[in-house]
């Protein structure tokens, strides 16, 4: 029996081609991070497994959904991705068969909306296919990642992967993202930023995005999403910044309009 497990938060423009594409699975179990959309009424469409969890990174919402599972094999896949039919008979027939514990499966990524395979973008692979009784935790806050006992395996196969759609859609994501890894940064006792500081993770993130990984190279969609990259690192750190400081900038701006108040805004 396989369960699929597919984590939300207002995704009424995905979900449902998602969970078109995975409703051949035995199980289908939607975890909601408190959409505020459509996202819920599409979904129970599909399933009457649906948990309200709000949890603050993927890991706890991964993790939440392997408890609610019957099936003995579990595929995680997300609202962006599509499980196209090679791929859906690749993983029918592996859960039947295999020795295997657990399986990576590339992704094919559709990035402003044209498939790209330069650096990061191919094969991509995501480990995603478990066996239950081998499967031990999701862990890390960012780039979670499924921890588990024996072999892995790699399908053939891939997802389609429908991400990088607009300009806000990344903008998006990297102000929620940034907050995250900008906290693991200052939890692991990251330096005191600084303006040299700032100068030389801008220029090693232009050397890792645009050379290392080809994103110039690769067309007027790889230099954009190279630039995007580059700005969503920046803003981690910009962040850190400010958890580094000793009173949070809102505090200053407060304290600052009090004093004005209370002296009847004399210079």
């Amino acid at each position: 029996m396989l369960s699929v497990i597919v984590i939300t938060k207002n995704e009424e423009a995905r979900i449902k081609a998602c969970l078109e594409s995975v409703k051949w699975a035995d199980e289908i179990i939607v975890v909601d991070n408190g959409s505020t959309d459509l996202t819920l009424e599409i979904a129970k469409k599909y399933t009457n497994k649906i948990i309200d969890f709000k949890g603050s990174d993927f890991a706890g919402l991964r993790n939440k959904a392997m408890e609610e599972v019957s099936g003995d094999w579990v595929f995680y896949v997300d609202a962006d991705e599509r499980v196209l039919q090679p791929l859906k008979e690749e993983i029918e027939n592996i859960i039947q068969k295999t020795e295997k514990s657990a399986f990576a499966v590339s992704r094919r990524n559709i990035i402003f909306g044209t498939e790209q395979k330069y650096g990061p973008f191919w094969p991509d692979w995501v480990i995603r296919l478990f066996k239950k009784s081998e499967f031990e935790s999701w862990v890390g806050e960012v780039h979670e990642y499924g921890k588990f006992r024996g072999e892995l395996g790699y399908t053939k196969n891939s997802f389609l992967h429908l991400t990088h759609r607009n300009v806000d859609q990344i903008i998006l994501k990297s102000l929620d993202w940034s907050k995250i890894d900008a906290k693991l940064r200052l939890e692991a006792g990251h330096p005191k930023m600084s303006g040299w500081r700032f100068l030389r993770i801008l220029i090693s993130e232009i050397f890792n995005q645009g050379i290392k990984r080809r994103g110039f190279f690769s067309g007027t969609v790889g230099v954009m999403d190279s630039l995007l990259q580059v700005f969503s690192m920046v803003l981690t750190y910009i962040r850190l910044w400010e958890m580094q400081q000793e009173k949070p900038r809102e505090q200053i701006y407060k304290d600052l309009d009090a004093r004005l108040i209370e002296n009847n805004f004399k210079a």
